[in-house]
């Protein structure tokens, strides 16, 4: 820890020159290596020792600007599971002409043995590359990693993207000492900056400096319209530039709770879009400078807008499809089961058809943006006004509407318009009824993409999750419990379920042999399933179970959960301050009914009182009702959430009726032997 103290110091007096400086590449210090936890977190798995990062501008062979983005990152692994922070991916962007370069890789592993500092550096055989058409990824494992080593990564990528300047996140999901930005960028560029977060910086520089760019003209090149030639030279670009220093030092781990929508919408951060370019004595070019602007150039991309004139691909399976459908809203419908049927999605989002239209409706395989653009496709040259929509994921971030952007979206999805109403169509699931989106398209706004200047839709959906269960059970002397268990899943629970049958379970079987797996004392004797394939339906299921140890004996007494495993026992939130809001994706409603068949000589010695809990707009409420009559207990809880996104300061409520409900559920039924 004296390690630490030491670099405290020196971070508080290098405050005074506006940026904070780390350590040399290889400039291990043994304590560091001697520390067993932190003392400010001591849960932390890992401890960002310092995460250090760059971006500057300097000219190329061809007398263009490049990027430089260098990062130099030191981290401490305290238990196994932080070896995760080992396993390194590393993007690049790449297009048919160019592609982004990483050079200066080194990365270390650095261990204690016999209080001696053993390296070992990565190979370079072991760095595995994979690519698509707009990317190349580069992947690695730090080497010898134990509890506690240190790893250290240093690398610089040199781009010619200039519009994706790259951004930097300063938090993680471990603490960290140190997270450092800087840029130095030239008067000729103007970017718009995005920060996320709620954290403090404790430097935040914005200062101009000067650098000389050195231009280089050679004899061969002509430098005037009438062919004249210069004699070779070295010419002086002399700029005033931008330089940005952002930093946080004790950078708190970032706890993610459940209902949250995406982590990176609240982790501290910024991110750079290239709003203009102005070169000296040349006219300003504007990038993404409107949203209608936007709209044209992904209208006019050979692989997104244009695709949308080869209606001959499709146009006989329309025909088909098509032939006697009445209506313009049958059509419709008809259209998209066909397209969910034949195509499979590969798994991939995707921001453009990469592969065309042709490829994926022969293989019948597509990422997002093929399978929705083909789908768009089809009902346009069914006559039906359809459009693609460009939008962002759940799991990838919000993207807002404040400045025009393409490199936020990262999926595309189909709306169409037919007899006064709106239809949102997402043809990667199955599972989604005609105007359904799945779970992780309902994230704000989207553009819609059409040939006059785009316009913005709302990603929502007309559907809730519902799901109702009913227990019929009958209790033994011995405390053993038997009955019938039935089930009803709608909308966003529909979904789910049958997604669980087929991809989480190889099956009915396997899923309700991992039920029984799951739950304590649980036998399935039968079960039959009602409307799995029917998506327009309700899908049922009705189980014969038992269920043993679930009741305990007290000499003449029994006692149980009237909720049994259903039960909440423990609050699902535990932050005393929750920053970020939570988000329920869509309503909700959940009812569990228990009836209850007491074995013969028994009565009810005491049991749960009735409780009503809500918040005070009533945007959630819970409804707990236990009676008992002759030898029948009737249990029935209710809860409805009506409102999916609770702010920051409706959080404390939030937990405050889900600690009523872990008591609540806590209580128990005795039973009494007369």
């Amino acid at each position: 820890m004296k390690n630490l103290l030491s670099l405290f110091l020196f971070f508080l007096c290098s405050s005074l020159i506006a940026q904070y400086h780390v350590p040399k590449f290889g400039d291990i210090d043994i304590n560091d290596l001697k520390m067993t936890r932190y003392e400010k977190d001591t849960t932390a798995d890992a401890l960002i020792l310092f995460d250090n990062g760059s971006s500057s501008f300097e000219l190329n062979e061809n007398r263009q600007f490049d990027f430089m983005f260098e990062r130099h990152l030191r981290i401490k692994i305290f238990r196994k599971s932080g070896f995760r922070f080992a396993d390194v991916p590393i993007r690049l962007y790449r297009n048919n002409q160019n592609k982004e370069k990483l050079v200066g890789l080194k990365a270390v592993t650095y261990n204690l043995v016999n209080d001696k500092i053993v390296k070992t550096k990565l190979n370079n055989n072991n760095i595995y590359e994979t690519e698509d058409k707009r990317y190349i990824e580069n992947r690695f494992a730090f080497p010898e990693i134990k509890e506690g080593s240190i790893i250290e990564l240093e690398y610089t990528i040199i781009s010619d993207y200039l519009y994706d300047l790259r951004g930097w996140n300063f938090q993680y999901s471990c603490p960290a000492l140190l997270s450092q930005y800087s840029t130095s960028i030239p008067e000729y560029f103007d970017y718009r900056r995005s920060a996320k977060g709620y954290l403090r910086f404790d430097i935040a520089t914005d200062k101009k400096g000067k650098k000389t760019y050195i231009v280089h003209y050679d004899s061969e090149l002509p430098t005037s319209v009438n062919g004249s030639r210069t004699p070779a030279a070295n010419y002086n670009l002399d700029a005033t530039t931008n330089e940005d220093v952002l930093a946080v030092k004790d950078v708190p781990a970032f706890i993610a709770e459940p209902d949250i929508d995406c982590i990176s919408n609240y982790m501290e951060s910024i991110e750079f879009e290239l709003s203009s370019v102005q070169y000296p004595s040349q006219m300003r070019k504007d990038f993404t400078s409107s949203w209608e602007s936007v709209n044209r150039e992904m209208f006019d991309d050979e692989d997104f807008g244009g695709l949308l004139n080869s209606g001959k691909l499709v146009a006989d399976t329309v025909t088909k499809i098509c032939s006697n459908v009445p209506t313009e809203l049958e059509k419709a419908r008809a259209i998209y089961n066909y397209v969910i049927k034949r195509m499979k999605w590969n798994g991939d989002y995707g921001l453009w058809a990469s592969k065309g239209l042709k490829k994926p409706f022969t293989e019948r395989t597509g990422n997002s943006a093929e399978i929705n653009l083909l789908l768009a496709l089809m009902l346009q040259t069914a006559g039906i006004k359809a459009y693609p929509v460009i939008f962002s994921t759940r799991s990838n971030g919000i993207a807002l509407a404040v400045f025009p952007t393409i490199s936020k979206f990262n999926s595309v999805i189909t709306r169409a318009d037919i007899g006064g109403k709106t239809y949102l169509l997402d043809a990667v699931s199955k599972y989604c009824p005609f105007g359904v989106l799945p779970a992780d398209d309902l994230n704000g706004t989207g553009r819609v993409v059409d040939n006059l200047n785009g316009n913005w839709v709302e990603l929502n959906s007309p559907a809730k999750y519902i799901e109702s269960k009913k227990y019929s059970i009958a209790i033994n002397s011995e405390g053993k419990m038997e009955g019938l268990l039935t089930e009803s899943f709608d909308g966003y629970a529909g979904i789910s379920f049958r997604k669980r049958i087929d991809n989480e379970a190889k099956g009915p079987d396997d899923y309700f042999r991992k039920m029984q797996e799951d739950i304590k004392g649980l036998t399935i004797n039968s079960f039959s399933i009602t409307d799995r394939y029917d998506i327009n339906k309700i899908v049922l299921d009705s189980l014969k179970i038992e269920l043993a140890d679930n009741v305990d004996l007290a000499g003449d007494r029994m006692l149980f959960y009237p909720l049994l495993f259903e039960r909440t026992d423990r609050n699902r939130y535990t932050l005393e301050d929750r920053k970020y809001p939570v988000n329920y994706t869509y309503p909700i409603s959940r009812t569990l009914v228990f009836e209850y068949t007491i074995p013969e000589g028994y009565s009810v010695e005491s049991m749960p009182q009735s409780a009503i809990f809500r918040l005070p707009d009533n945007s959630m409420s819970v409804s707990y009702s236990v009676q008992s009559a002759g030898n029948k207990i009737t249990v029935i809880y209710v809860q409805d959430i009506n409102k999916t996104l609770f702010l920051p300061d409706e959080y404390k409520n939030l937990k405050a009726i889900y600690d009523q409900i872990v008591k609540k559920h806590s209580e128990q039924v005795i039973l009494k032997k007369a």
